[in-house]
């Protein structure tokens, strides 16, 4: 007997019409914050796609999973030192694939898996574990992503300057276009003490950061879709960040090439 996807739901009991409305409905106003030093770019707490999974989906291990080989988890460690000379290690942990699924059910009765959502992730830190910790909650958020999870941001119809009032006038529809994408795992200012940041701080890269402008060095004021895919991993992985804008700019380049590998354009 063939699975009836009419009827489908999740163990919750959610529809797959419902399913998409749920992803896509915005969060508490609370849910989206500016990413500190970049007052125009927005991250959306990753607890509320906890949250939400868990209802639309049920508990994690029956009604939804990820999974990951240990062989796609790379770490590395970079000692910095700040303008004050204080001396730290900066870890970065790069997941090259998580898959993500999902359990149905039809009125039969019948059981459906769904097939793997991959995404890759990244993240760094001064705590070795909290940088493993945010890849994994990148990549998680950038597969739900692909269910339509916060699509208005992805959009750019609803960032943390309007989510108090998105809706009331038309969706957002016509408000500034807002890029997205993860904050900096560490130090935000390099002569600032050591602050670690658990994965509930660790927001998923969404957005079109093909868009980015760059500001700094001989591609300033051309986008990254503009440059070449080793241009933008020099910047990720080679350049040393010695003031906020060159942060920042890592920053999203680390985004970006998340973005296009698992869009499978990366060259």
């Amino acid at each position: 007997m063939e699975f009836d996807f009419a009827t489908a739901q999740t163990v919750t009991g959610f529809t797959l019409a419902q399913v998409v409305a749920e992803m896509q409905k915005p969060l508490p106003a609370a849910a989206y914050k500016p990413v500190p030093g970049a007052t125009d770019l927005t991250d959306i707490d990753p607890a509320y796609l906890t949250e939400t999974a868990t209802k639309v989906f049920g508990p994690i291990g029956l009604g939804w999973w990820y999974d990951f080989r240990p062989g796609d988890l790379a770490i590395s460690a970079e000692a910095r030192t700040a303008k004050s000379g204080r001396e730290y290690t900066v870890f970065t942990a790069s997941l090259h694939k998580l898959s993500v699924q999902y359990r149905l059910l039809d009125a039969a009765g019948q059981t459906l898996v769904s097939e793997p959502i991959t995404a890759t992730g990244g993240n760094d830190n001064e705590v070795e574990s909290y940088a493993v910790r945010g890849a994994l909650t990148n990549a998680i958020g950038a597969a739900f992503a692909k269910l339509t999870w916060q699509l208005p941001v992805y959009k750019g119809q609803l960032s943390h300057r309007n989510a108090a009032t998105f809706g009331e006038n038309g969706n957002g529809t016509g408000s500034k276009k807002t890029t997205v994408k993860a904050p900096p795992a560490s130090p935000a200012a390099a002569d600032q003490p050591a602050t670690a940041i658990p994965v509930e701080a660790t927001a998923a890269p969404v957005g079109d950061l093909g868009q980015f402008v760059i500001t700094l060095g001989k591609h300033a004021g051309k986008k990254f879709a503009e440059v070449s895919s080793d241009a933008i991993k020099w910047y990720a992985e080679s350049m040393n960040a010695t003031s906020p804008a060159a942060e920042e700019l890592k920053t999203a380049a680390r985004a970006y090439l998340a973005q296009i590998s698992a869009a499978g354009v990366l060259a």
